[in-house]
């Protein structure tokens, strides 16, 4: 089904851009385009898995369209425009920075007072007119409710979904903007349900959880091991069992070491320190 295509592409355009975030090979602004260019590829990627992809119902395509695709075209427009906003703002200290945001976030306001009724439509999470927003070839679309519509092609677009992601990214810039008059970092689109699973054996988890206790990293120490546990569950999706009973299998490691998830995390974090240095030029000389 076309919503699972999507989860995994969407998933590998958030692995790229975290890669682009964490890479000390490229300058600050190179690292915007990367980010444009990353988020245009997967847009592309989306629309070649659709266009060759038949919709089983209406409500799949009105899903596709008013759900999947616009998450994939907010993180284009949102990184379009903070490559536009860093480009555009004047040089100078915070202080200075700060009318030139105030100035952008007034523009957002009048994007959402100019919207204000597909904005309070999108809020309410009503589908009345999903029909008529969210389905291709409509010939009666509200165009009083969706003043912003883009049909460069009309396979991939419908009346609604230009308008949604345009929401969705403009709500992120406004975030973007408070954050840096605010002088406080910003991660972009933070709260988006990506699933992550555990895929390694459940015993390594266990084994992770019992390091992070043991050494009081969560809360200052105060919290249990079932409850650090069941929080593992939760995020990664998998079923651990009882912590107690299971800790037995750690050590009754004889041969191998009882840690031995964590030293195989030790090992490759070291590789990869030894693989980065080793390529690093020696500037000296």
């Amino acid at each position: 089904m076309i919503k699972e295509i999507a989860e995994d592409l969407y998933k590998m355009q958030r692995i790229a851009l975290d890669e682009i975030d964490n890479s000390s090979d490229h300058s600050i602004t190179s690292q915007r385009k990367l980010r444009v260019q990353t988020a245009s590829t997967f847009l592309s990627l989306l629309k070649e898995k659709v266009l060759d992809y038949s919709f089983t119902s209406q409500e799949e395509e009105i899903n596709f369209f008013k759900v999947i695709k616009p998450k994939f075209s907010s993180l284009l427009i949102f990184y379009s425009n903070v490559e536009r906003l860093e480009f555009d703002k004047p040089e100078g200290g915070l202080l200075h920075l700060k009318g030139y945001y105030e100035s952008e976030l007034k523009t957002i306001k009048r994007f959402f007072e100019g919207n204000r009724q597909i904005y309070a439509y999108y809020r309410s999470e009503d589908d009345y007119l999903d029909s008529q927003l969210f389905l291709r070839g409509v010939s009666d679309t509200p165009r009083w409710l969706c003043k912003v519509r883009v049909d460069q092609d009309e396979r991939f677009s419908t009346a609604g979904d230009y308008i949604y992601a345009r929401i969705i990214a403009t709500e992120q810039i406004a975030r973007y903007l408070e954050a840096a008059i605010a002088g406080v970092d910003f991660h972009p689109f933070s709260g988006d349900d990506i699933e992550t699973k555990w895929t390694g054996e459940s015993i390594n988890l266990l084994e992770m959880a019992y390091g992070i206790y043991q050494t009081a990293q969560v809360n200052n120490g105060k919290i249990g091991l079932a409850e650090l546990v069941r929080k593992f569950e939760k995020v990664f999706n998998v079923n651990i069992g009882r912590p107690y009973r299971r800790f037995s299998e750690i050590k009754q490691r004889k041969r191998l070491s009882r840690t031995k998830y964590l030293d195989e995390m030790v090992k490759s974090i070291n590789k990869k320190i030894d693989d980065e240095d080793a390529f690093r030029p020696n500037l000296k000389g």
